[in-house]
């Protein structure tokens, strides 16, 4: 079963607009650097990003949404345990974030 990863940032406030983009472009561009250890091909189904343009007014701090695809549990397990470009990219982008919140869930799964 699919699993979705979805990744909600607030970067803190004296984060550089350069730096921001540099991470929300790092993250999308996981989907051709993340590769299996086996046989080194992309195993991430799809990634989309963007600024909140919600007005509702419920995003307590949050200003960028990611929604990573996975067409499994060991992919997804393996991106966030093992694979090095994930790793990387978590790595360089901390500095600059103030808050995460990352929730996981299998479509339709209740």
């Amino acid at each position: 079963m699919s699993i979705t990863h979805l990744i909600l940032v607030a970067f803190k406030p004296e984060a550089e607009a350069e730096a921001v983009r540099k991470v929300c472009s790092g993250v999308l561009a996981l989907k051709d650097n993340c590769l299996t250890a086996d046989t080194k091909t992309p195993y991430i189904k799809s990634i989309t990003g963007g600024i909140n343009s919600s007005p509702e007014g419920f995003t307590n701090g949050y200003t960028y949404a990611f929604v990573v695809e996975f067409n499994s549990t060991e992919d997804r397990d393996y991106y966030v345990k093992q694979d090095t470009a994930h790793r990387s990219l978590v790595d360089g982008a901390l500095p600059y974030i103030q808050q995460l919140c990352i929730v996981d869930y299998t479509p339709g799964v209740f």
